[in-house]
């Protein structure tokens, strides 16, 4: 098999006066092969529908995150204490925090189930998909529209008996991803402990999802399930 990407990085940087550093990356992505290691879960070997062209599933890899913005910064606590204890415990504090914003991961719609309500091409094997449905290969949806059911099994055209649906693999974008990571970090020079440099000691507490917000997973692909086109499941945080 075969893949091919093109991803473009945009970096903007800049420290700021009074202990201020942010920085933005943007990254535009595209990745795209025939079959990716690894699809939905399930080993590529079972994702073929066409032993015969595999190039025709040619589309989005699995793993294809066509936007991504990461925003992180960093704010040194200024304490108006020269020396002295007062300058140890309230001196040295930094509070920095992470922000990822990107776009979802493509998945396909098929059905498992056998003929004649699936195995459209009719060849033995249940992993088929249907005709492109009346509003075309794209859906723009809400977290509401993929928790309740982004699309119904209606929607998608049944192809004629004996031939393959025209829906190409990976059409579709699932839920984005949004995460918020923030940290406190308070550190001690300790003068007498490792010769004339000395040492830091610190002391560190994060916060991993600061916001709570789940992030959903792709929603179930499979005309044959009952939960077809709702998210049931979330992402890594």
């Amino acid at each position: 098999g075969t893949s091919r990407g093109n991803i473009f990085s945009f970096v903007v940087a800049r420290r700021f006066a009074h202990g201020w550093s942010a920085q933005a990356i943007f990254t535009k992505g595209r990745a795209l092969d025939a079959l990716s290691s690894n699809d939905n879960g399930v080993g590529s070997g079972e994702r073929v529908i066409d032993v015969a062209n595999i190039n025709k599933q040619w589309g989005r890899a699995d793993y294809d995150v066509r936007n991504r913005l990461v925003l992180d910064g960093v704010w040194e606590i200024p304490t108006p204490f020269r020396s002295g204890v007062l300058k140890q415990v309230l001196g040295n504090w930094h509070i920095s925090a992470t922000a990822i914003f990107q776009s979802g991961l493509p998945f396909s719609v098929y059905t498992s189930a056998s003929y004649p309500t699936g195995d459209y091409n009719g060849d033995g094997y249940n992993y088929d998909q249907p005709n492109t449905p009346a509003f075309g290969n794209f859906v723009s949806a809400s977290r509401s529209d993929f928790l309740n059911g982004v699309f119904s099994r209606s929607d998608f055209p049944v192809p004629q008996k004996g031939q393959p649906g025209n829906l190409g693999r990976n059409t579709f974008e699932g839920p984005g991803l949004a995460n918020v990571n923030t940290s406190v970090i308070k550190a001690v020079h300790i003068p007498w402990f490792t010769g004339p440099e000395g040492a830091t000691f610190e002391l560190r507490g994060e916060i991993a999802t600061l916001f709570n917000r789940v992030n959903l997973s792709a929603p179930t692909s499979d005309l044959s399930s009952a939960l077809f086109g709702k998210s049931t499941g979330q992402g890594r945080p």
